[in-house]
């Protein structure tokens, strides 16, 4: 159980170095995620508006193609009027008049609302692209920055990945489980040493009795109150 407590204390510190690179990158994962939504965001406004604007513009077409065929039935009817010869004919070509009159004014009444919807949907579209490319510029800038930071990181990142893969293959599989189970709850911490007899991490008192056992290194003593794996004070432990 030495061998497995003091690797354990290494892979502790070699997670503590990758934490500090990860912080290193601040929230611009987190930025850059957010951003990446912003613009898909618009995107759909800017695809819905477009089925929109396709839908209205079938329908403007349609509308326009019945004024037009009103037009011309209120011509035909206004040139045969003062022709006919009974009171019957002229009452009926009075009501298509009146019909074809009231189509014309219906049917350009739709079309004005039809392209005022239109533009209202243009504008709509303007503005998320405007927006878009103000977000993806800062988008840019973040993701910029991201690899900048990344570059610098990458060559100790990578060494520590490798150092903590060989650390990992020489524990016990229960052993790393628990670690890690650990360190999932316990923001990335594990392994905590004991400090003027407390848990590290918790700092909950240990016991003088659990001390001596902790500090045999004889057995995997974990702390009672926060679950971490319970090793030496820092002075006593292997660097």
């Amino acid at each position: 159980m030495l061998e497995d407590l003091n690797q354990l204390i290494r892979l502790q510190r070699i997670d503590d170095q990758l934490m500090e690179i990860e912080a290193e990158k601040g929230d611009l994962p987190e930025q850059i995620n957010n951003l990446s939504q912003e613009i898909n965001k618009y995107n759909s406004e800017i695809e819905d508006a477009g089925l929109k604007l396709k839908g209205i513009e079938e329908k403007k077409l349609e509308q326009e193609r019945r004024v037009d065929e009103a037009h011309d039935q209120l011509r035909k009817s206004q040139s045969v009027i003062f022709s006919v010869k009974t009171t019957r004919e002229y009452d009926a070509i009075s009501s298509e008049i009146d019909q074809a009159k009231s189509s014309v004014t219906e049917g350009e009444k739709q079309i004005l609302e039809f392209m005022a919807n239109e533009e209202e949907l243009q504008t709509i579209i303007s503005e998320c692209h405007e927006k878009i490319s103000t977000l993806e510029a800062e988008l840019s800038e973040r993701q910029a920055e991201m690899q900048e930071r990344m570059e610098s990181s990458q060559e100790e990142e990578l060494k520590l990945m490798h150092e903590r893969e060989k650390i990992i293959v020489r524990l016990k599989k229960p052993v790393y489980a628990h670690y890690e189970r650990i360190r999932k709850i316990r923001d990335g911490v594990g392994v905590s040493h004991i400090s003027d007899g407390a848990c590290g991490y918790c700092f909950s008192m240990i016991p003088p009795q659990r001390q001596v056992e902790v500090k045999r290194m004889e057995d995997m003593i974990l702390c009672e109150v926060c679950g971490c794996i319970l090793v030496p004070e820092l002075e006593s432990t292997v660097r």
